[in-house]
């Protein structure tokens, strides 16, 4: 959105839950409005695809809530085309003719899955009744989808392009240097970011049970803070702590994966349980060599052990880079599908370099 903003465009936002926070008096946002959010069902503390499709008629109604919201902003504000990310609740825009881009990851999703399957016990029904079908719907119901990843990589299909990762502009100012640099040992760690999901599916490691040799800074939850473990709950700036640690551990939201990335230091991730897509992330991160695989469960006896060791266990070796300029490279595309769209014969609407995003 900031570079769609340098560009010129008016950008409005309709969002939910933390980014109506997170998007609050940014400057690169002309309005803000808020929509309910669609959500997963669990069964037994995992993510499940089962309960998700058997709550399929609670969706319905937050849909049709999404569709009456839209529509009533696309009345106020008639934009020249809508960026999406994640979101389905498309019907208004496909009737106005008002074209859809999307930022979605489902096309790297299935093909990291497929290639991992075998090891994908417990998320086979979240990936094909939810991730497969997100994959299916940005096929067949965008104009164009932005794919981020690390590496340059072929898409699926051709109505998928391929950006590089997406990431805050504070956190690229900090990025590593683009060849692979060598970890700090793990006794030379005096710092530990754990940036876990705000969300009620977020890990609950036990800190509480452990004499941990270096500091801990908890990002996403709150507790009871002491002289090694510092709770700081939810935050929508947690660049100064990223930028000082020595290791990270995180779930496996994408976000915090292509910060990790990002910034080249030595992490864990902890996919939520029975989420594909966070299997997937987290199976990225082990296979291009920035780090490890771990549960809430197990994760502090994974780093105290390499910790007693002094050695990072078995790292596979890093690619010369990674892509991480998603956001210009996204800002471009979608200025030149924008201008190829809006010089086609017949085509009238509003305001040029009108944008709206979900």
């Amino acid at each position: 959105m900031q570079k769609l903003a340098e560009m010129g465009y008016t950008v409005h936002v309709l969002t939910s839950g933390n980014g109506l926070a997170y998007f609050q008096g940014q400057e690169c946002v002309q309005s803000l409005t808020a929509t309910e959010s669609l959500f997963y069902s669990a069964r037994k503390g995992k993510i499940s695809g089962w309960a998700t499709l058997n709550s399929l008629f609670s969706l319905l109604a937050v849909a049709r809530d999404k569709r009456a919201r839209l529509e009533t902003l696309l009345d106020e504000i008639n934009p020249d085309f809508a960026v999406v990310d994640s979101e389905y609740a498309l019907s208004p825009l496909r009737r106005r003719g008002i074209p859809i881009i999307a930022l979605n990851t489902s096309e790297t999703v299935v093909t990291q899955y497929l290639k991992h399957r075998r090891e994908a016990k417990g998320v086979r029904s979240h990936f094909w009744f939810v991730e497969f079908a997100d994959y299916f719907f940005h096929k067949h119901y965008c104009d164009l989808v932005l794919s981020p990843f690390p590496l340059r990589t072929p898409t699926r299909h051709a109505r998928f392009r391929r950006i590089g990762l997406i990431a805050r502009q504070a956190v690229l100012d900090r990025a590593a240097p683009a060849a692979p640099v060598d970890f700090p040992s793990p006794r030379q760690v005096r710092s530990m970011v754990f940036m876990l999901s705000g969300s009620i599916h977020a890990s609950r490691i036990p800190f509480e049970k452990y004499n941990l040799p270096f500091k801990v800074e908890v990002v996403g939850r709150s507790g009871e803070c002491s002289s090694q473990v510092t709770y700081h709950g939810r935050q929508m700036d947690n660049n100064e702590l990223l930028a000082s640690a020595d290791a990270m551990v995180i779930n496996a939201g994408y976000s915090a994966v292509s910060e990790a990335f990002v910034l080249r230091k030595p992490v864990f991730v902890v996919p939520v349980p029975g989420h594909a897509e966070q299997f997937v992330n987290a199976c990225l991160v082990r296979e291009l060599g920035l780090g490890f695989v771990a549960t809430e469960t197990d994760v502090l006896d994974q780093l105290l052990k390499m910790y007693e060791r002094d050695r990072w266990g078995e790292l596979k070796p890093q690619p010369p880079f990674f892509e991480i300029d998603g956001a210009r490279e996204a800002a471009l595309l979608i200025r030149l599908f924008a201008a190829e769209h809006t010089a086609r014969p017949g085509f009238a609407r509003g305001k040029p370099k009108s944008a709206w995003g979900y």
